[in-house]
């Protein structure tokens, strides 16, 4: 089978030659551009491609398509960015809200240091923002991704990101989301459902596309979310995978970090898959404790091995281990999907990724002595 139809196996009910292997790249690889140490023969898009075949990876990460596009009808917007700051702002006839970010050199990634929602002001203008936000279908993207990927791989394809997880994720933080919730809980109830409103016509694109899966790229982590999701997130996941299942497609949600408090909800309201599982010895969650937290022995638990485990001090031998333990655990039900949970660091060493892989290979055939 292709990286492509192993991935797709499980949620269609196939048995794939060998579970699928996936893991996001595209922090390292930015890092390693930004450093200046990338090889040359995994330079540009096409080098990206070359970079997930040479680690035996089915390409998914970094490579997005969308079945719609956002029209910003009467927003002004802008970013300004140097080495070391980055600025961006929103204005409307509302207001204006503006968020700052920092360079961090040691973790070569921004760090969101100042969110734009700061008081119920700058939520009414979140709110007109997305009052004057238009969808319309994008027909051809997917198709094109498709094509340059091959076999090799699937587009990841998003839908809008869910309400709560915009406001805290995008908008407010953690900290202001908490405060404006006990403050200005109408307030912050009125934005949600304007915020949900808004999608309605994306989603729409999103049912009448070709694409056959697609991801909540919500970034859940249950520390933050899990006393948020039935009063603020249950119907709303209840409702839109009923119309993403009504057309025959199927999704996923992104759940890193904490694992606990919220993987058998997302398994309760009917996600496919819960993507990016970090259990032990990084999560709090051990694998052998997944399939039994999630509740539901039809969910695909995508992900098992740890993006820090990467890094030192873990060696080649403890990850091989790990993985055959992940595989032996969970692949024989055909309900993993072997994935990096999150992403490789820049201090990750990429061989790790082809040993996965192979590791993947041997258990397989080992399967059938």
């Amino acid at each position: 089978m292709t990286h492509r139809e192993r991935l797709l196996a499980p949620f269609k009910g196939i048995v794939p030659d060998q579970p699928a292997w996936l893991a996001d790249l595209s922090y390292w690889y930015r890092a390693m551009e930004k450093m200046g140490k990338l090889e040359a023969r995994y330079e540009g898009p096409e080098g990206y491609i070359r970079l997930h075949e040479d680690m035996g990876v089915c390409s998914y990460y970094g490579q997005g398509a969308s079945t719609y596009r956002a029209l910003p009808d009467g927003v002004e917007a802008g970013t300004h960015e140097d080495e070391t700051e980055r600025v961006r702002w929103w204005r409307t006839p509302v207001g204006e809200i503006r968020e700052h970010w920092e360079w961090i050199p040691t973790s070569y990634c921004w760090a969101h240091v100042e969110y734009a929602v700061k008081n119920t002001d700058d939520l009414r203008v979140v709110r007109d923002i997305y009052e004057r936000r238009r969808y319309e279908p994008e027909t051809e993207g997917f198709g094109r991704q498709c094509e340059r990927l091959g076999d090799n791989g699937l587009p990841i394809c998003p839908v809008p990101r869910s309400p709560v997880p915009a406001l805290m994720t995008d908008w407010c933080g953690v900290v202001t989301t908490c405060y404006l919730l006990a403050d200005e809980r109408a307030a912050v109830e009125d934005t949600l459902a304007i915020m949900d409103r808004s999608a309605d016509v994306a989603f729409e694109a999103v049912c009448a596309s070709d694409v056959e899966l697609f991801h909540f790229a919500d970034n859940l982590d249950s520390t933050n979310y899990t006393s948020l999701f039935e009063p603020y997130m249950e119907e709303y996941y209840t409702r839109r995978l009923g119309q993403i299942h009504a057309v025959g497609k199927y999704a996923v949600t992104h759940l890193d970090g904490a694992v606990r408090g919220l993987l058998p909800h997302l398994a309760r309201v009917g996600f496919d898959g819960v993507e990016s599982i970090t259990p032990g010895p990084v999560g709090e969650v051990e694998i052998e404790e997944l399939r039994d937290l999630c509740g539901d022995h039809e969910t695909i638990i995508w992900g098992g091995i740890p993006g820090a485990m990467f890094s030192p001090p873990w060696t080649s031998d403890q990850v091989r281990a790990h993985t055959l333990r992940l595989l032996d655990e969970m692949a024989p039900d055909n309900r993993l999907i072997v994935g990096s949970a999150d992403q490789i660091p820049p201090d990750g060493d990429m061989d790790f990724c082809r040993m996965i892989a192979d590791t993947i290979a041997e258990w397989t055939a080992s399967q059938t002595k």
